[in-house]
């Protein structure tokens, strides 16, 4: 899978374009370890709430907790997933009166916007980790800590793909073309 959506001909150089892919090849990696580890293992353990309660009139109940642990991992996978890909909603009127400078000011402006406002938002969800720890489960034990760290991990990766998004943008010739979504790709 090709998170650059640009031609190969095309893409820039060098280290840092070496740095930037690595990453943003990391970033999607770990996001879909997550996501379809999250789904898979929701799915099993509902799964077996509903066999073990048709077979025997009575529930395990810890399947029934793991939603609320793994269902933000499995979102905020997705999110960071979709930035990588460039399909989050986008507005471009802007985009069309501004030349390639404008546009390039624009979208670094945007990406340092972003960066900054993901990594305090990541900051921040470091003093709601610790105020849920003392929260937990009442069947599995686990805190609500772990289902709050995919707050965090999703701020991080957001603001990783905005750092990395923004050092595309600098290097490409087309800052328009930079995380550009391509509807083909989908099928």
């Amino acid at each position: 899978m090709d998170t650059t959506h640009t031609p190969l001909a095309a893409a820039p150089a060098g280290p840092a374009a070496l740095v930037v892919r690595w990453v943003d090849n990391t970033i999607v990696g770990i996001s879909t370890v997550l996501a379809i580890g999250s789904l898979a293992v929701m799915f099993v353990s509902l799964m077996a709430e509903v066999i073990v309660r048709y077979l025997t009139n009575q529930g395990m109940g810890w399947p029934t907790e793991m939603p609320n642990i793994l269902f933000p991992w499995l979102v905020m996978g997705g999110v960071v997933m979709a930035a990588q890909r460039g399909q989050h909603i986008a507005v471009t009127a802007l985009n069309g009166m501004l030349g390639k400078g404008g546009n390039r000011i624009l979208l670094v402006s945007h990406q340092i916007l972003i960066a900054a406002t993901f990594f305090y938002l990541a900051w921040v969800g470091l003093d709601v980790i610790e105020i849920t720890g003392s929260e937990a489960y009442p069947v599995t034990g686990i805190t609500a800590q772990w289902a709050y760290l995919a707050m965090i991990f999703g701020f991080v990766g957001l603001g990783l793909t905005a750092l990395t998004t923004l050092v595309r943008v600098l290097q490409a010739a087309d800052p328009l073309s930079v995380r550009v979504h391509h509807i083909e790709e989908d099928l």
